[in-house]
């Protein structure tokens, strides 16, 4: 819908909201955003909560922007083009409310944090006696479990991090955090912007360190906006077995973003 449509029915809305009319066309003219952040939230799911909750999450999604809708206030100098300041401010809404229904889950059956460890340290002193980065198959054999629990540990540390992210940018009082890099607000002040392009600089050259495929599985997904059957198709693999690849490298790449973080960030030339 043409901005300028949106902006005229956002000024007959906000008179009053008491339109139902012109509250389902707004409700029509966002829904896309439940759709993108329903897409990102479930490709970090473990497969067996994803098929529980993709309906669940779908749902409380369309709850959060209604809500958004019902609650908006256009910022004073927004008044004339109020959707943009309106797009950020519902994906926080409409992510939230998904993070809640995730909530409601009794998911960490075990020490993920201690499992994520047991990874890292698995996979660091794989590293120093093969001298290279080792496949996931060896990592399980390491630590004394199937390949499938493996890709099961990181699936949950993967939605561990997910919930911890939300809790930061929720308490961080401005602070923001890594899960920023795939959000694109419009408004922010000068330090906001040198400090969102540094994260997303840490992030680019994070993704150098990894393997090709676990490169190309993020690209495809994230930007080109492929499913991962399609992606699958492309790469010639399974769409589970994409669906592996991409858990395996959300988490290395986490971690290696944690490890320059914690090393203060990049490296200038």
């Amino acid at each position: 819908m043409p901005d300028a449509k949106l902006n005229a029915i956002w000024a007959k809305f906000l008179k009053g909201k008491t339109d139902s009319v012109l509250r389902e066309d707004l409700t029509k003219a966002y829904y896309y955003l439940v759709e993108a952040e329903s897409r990102r939230l479930l490709a970090r799911l473990p497969l067996r909560v994803y098929w529980e909750k993709k309906d669940d999450i779908g749902s409380s999604g369309a709850i959060g922007l209604l809500q958004a809708i019902d609650h908006f206030v256009v910022p004073k100098d927004k008044k004339k083009d109020p959707g943009r300041a309106f797009e950020v401010y519902a994906r926080y809404r409409i992510r939230g409310q998904m993070i809640d229904e995730l909530r409601t889950l009794d998911f960490a059956r075990r020490n993920l944090r201690k499992n994520a460890r047991d990874i890292q340290e698995a996979e660091a002193k794989l590293t120093a006696e093969i001298g290279r980065v080792p496949r996931e198959e060896e990592i399980a054999k390491f630590l004394g479990i199937e390949l499938d629990e493996l890709y099961d540990w990181i699936a949950e540390i993967n939605m561990l991090n997910l919930l911890s992210l939300d809790v930061e940018k929720r308490e961080g009082e401005g602070n923001g955090s890594w899960a920023d890099c795939l959000v694109d607000i419009k408004a922010e002040n000068a330090l906001d912007k040198v400090e969102k392009q540094e994260k997303i600089e840490i992030v680019a050259e994070s993704l150098k360190q990894m393997d090709l495929v676990g490169q190309k599985v993020l690209n495809l997904y994230y930007v080109e906006s492929l499913t991962f059957r399609e992606i699958g198709k492309i790469l010639k693999i399974s769409e589970s077995r994409v669906c592996q690849i991409h858990h395996v490298s959300i988490f290395k790449l986490q971690d290696i973003v944690d490890r320059r973080g914690k090393n203060g960030g990049i490296t200038r030339r």
